[in-house]
């Protein structure tokens, strides 16, 4: 061998060994996330961890490859969002926050170094972002991690080891992070790295991994309905078929019930107390507790309060796991008024498996002065609650070495977790309709000799008094829609409205009006020239009568030998009971 082939080889086994220790690093590290598997598209402070799993979080391993000393190295785990907790501050001697990255040789130097950020009620006391469970190589960390907001990470120390080296492996968990998850959609993940590989500490595979699988609306859908396995309990009916309640413009209540249904947005959306953290107990704060919805109804007339129930009185009260319903630990504000409109929801009991579904029953009353003179509808919209604009401090503060300024650092002072408002609906809870009566007259006829005399009467003035349980007085119009039968089939439609001008037949007021008390008979031929029409007329024809308690007959004869009368058919408001199909509408053969 020359001296040349020689030499290269000497410079090479140098360069070998000056390259070691990036090489064949002593402790490789790498991470293994816990899975949020769903969180909510508008959770301020979204848990990046399996939720309500004591000490879940991102496990930190370190595997021994071979004995030496390490230096100080610093892991950083990022996030794919702004980060909403703050690390615990234990003692005046350590801080919880760094600025444009901490750097284990820059301690407490405003261009980079470590310093306190901010108090310890900047978010729970009992669910910071802390380590747990440090071993082996990682026992003697005696810092807390630290909170980068500039670079929406987690920077931890790793220690140092001296002398004759390091011989262990060792582990860590890194906990109570949780990020901003506003506006986020699908998977999210963190990604570890080192601030450097010369101390004998080496990033390794996997380096990266999921902390929540997706996000979803907190609220998938709000509609009228009963939740499953809660429309009967021990065969007793708890609630009212599926409908809307219903107030007449005259204040009478024609349906004085309802209910309606919430949908979670993914099974691990809604979430007790004790679930919205990894501590093992309840998050404690000054505001929100469980994951919590706001109800806000809208349009209430004064005068008009519905009290919001649930099926089940309590938790454990009545339904099963197999429903996947979700049991309420509290509404909020059970009475719901015009001057108080909003009810928070509290979770006690959910499942973070199953998709489940919370109904929510209501009752109306109405007082003798309620404002509802006027047809129209009291809605309902919800959303994830309490509701914050951000989850960030405005304020700014002057902390740490040099007077750091910092703003936008996590706060609870809305409450813990927030969300950002995103209203779900709105759904119609009342319908406000006028006082009136729906009639059909399933056949009538013009056909000289023949014809049909129509007689409808005002029952509204009864011997029983309003305190006893009689009709309100009340008089109003009457109007006629008409559906002739031509010889090929159905005709043009057609109607008419009572009026001071338009008053055939007798029995009609001066202005138009069926009096309480009164009766109005009028022939179809009378009919059909007040509208306007010529001709014959066969077919039938619905009656809308202003007033409540509306009855009628309907007399078809030739006035000589032959005549048939029969009742006119009452129907119930199809403003409340729908005419077009289900087991519970007026034409359910079911009724």
């Amino acid at each position: 061998m020359t001296l040349k082939s020689r030499l290269a080889g000497l410079v090479t086994i140098l360069m070998l060994f000056a390259l070691a220790p990036s090489m064949f690093a002593q402790v490789q590290i790498t991470i293994i996330p816990d899975v949020d598997n769903g969180d909510i598209n508008t959770n301020n402070n979204a848990v990046a961890a399996a939720p309500g799993s004591t000490g879940s979080g991102v496990l930190v391993v370190g595997s021994l490859i071979a004995q030496s000393t390490l230096g100080t190295t610093v892991l950083r785990i990022a996030y794919p969002a702004p980060i909403t907790s703050v690390p615990s501050n234990v003692g005046s001697s350590l801080y919880n926050c760094t600025l444009s990255g901490f750097s284990a040789l820059n301690v407490n130097n405003a261009n980079g170094g470590a310093f306190q950020c901010g108090p310890t009620a900047g978010v729970p006391s009992n669910d910071p972002i802390r380590i747990l469970s440090a071993s082996g190589v990682f026992a003697t960390m005696n810092l807390q991690p630290l909170l980068n907001t500039t670079n929406q990470r987690v920077e931890i120390q790793l220690p140092a080891v001296g002398g004759s080296g390091n011989t262990s492996s060792g582990s860590f968990r890194l906990v109570g992070v949780r990020i901003n998850g506003n506006g986020l959609t699908g998977a999210q993940t963190v990604t570890a790295s080192l601030n450097t590989t010369v101390n004998n500490y080496l990033l390794g595979s996997p380096s990266t991994g999921t902390v929540i699988n997706n996000l979803s609306a907190g609220v998938a859908s709000f509609a009228v309905g009963v939740a499953p396995g809660f429309s009967t309990i021990a065969g007793v009916s708890t609630n009212p078929a599926p409908g809307t309640a219903t107030i007449f413009t005259n204040r009478n209540v024609a349906r004085s019930q309802g209910s309606f249904i919430l949908t979670e947005g993914c099974a691990s959306c809604w979430r007790t107390a004790t679930q919205n953290g990894n501590a093992g107990a309840a998050v404690t704060t000054s505001g929100a507790q469980s994951t919590q919805i706001r109800l806000t109804f809208n349009n209430l007339p004064s005068g008009v309060t519905l009290t919001l129930s649930t099926p089940c009185g309590a938790p454990g009260g009545c339904g099963t796991a197999s429903t996947n319903t979700a049991l309420v630990a509290s509404i909020g504000t059970t009475s719901i008024s015009s001057t108080a409109n909003t009810s928070v929801i509290n979770f006690l009991g959910t499942s973070l498996t199953n998709a489940e579904t919370l109904e929510i029953d209501y009752s109306v009353t109405v007082t003798s002065t309620a404002a509802v003179t006027t047809a129209g509808t009291i809605t309902a919209t919800a959303t994830m609650f309490p509701v914050s604009a951000t989850p960030f401090d405005t304020v700014s503060t002057a902390n740490g070495p040099g007077g750091i300024t910092l703003t936008g650092l996590p706060t609870e002072a809305n409450g813990y977790p927030t969300f950002t408002d995103l209203e779900v609906g709105p759904v119609t809870v009342v319908n406000i309709v006028p006082a009136n009566t729906t009639l059909l007259m399933p056949y009538a006829l013009f056909l000289p000799p023949f014809d049909t005399g129509l007689a409808i009467a005002n029952t509204t003035a009864d011997p029983f008094g309003v305190g006893g349980g009689g009709a309100t007085p009340a008089s109003g119009t009457v109007t006629l829609n008409f559906f002739p039968t031509s010889a090929t089939g159905a005709g043009t439609s057609f109607s008419l409205t009572t009026s001071s001008t338009v008053r055939p037949g007798a029995g009609l007021s001066s202005d138009g009006t069926l009096a309480a008390g009164a009766t109005w008979t009028v022939l179809m031929s009378q009919l059909l020239t007040a509208a306007g029409q010529t001709g014959n007329f066969t077919g039938y024809v619905f009656i809308s009568a202003n007033f409540l308690d509306a009855h009628g007959t309907a007399t078809i004869s030739d006035f000589k030998t032959y005549s048939l009368t029969a009742n006119v058919l009452v129907l119930p408001p199809p403003a409340t009971t729908s005419r077009t199909g289900g087991t519970f509408s007026s034409e359910s053969l079911n009724n």
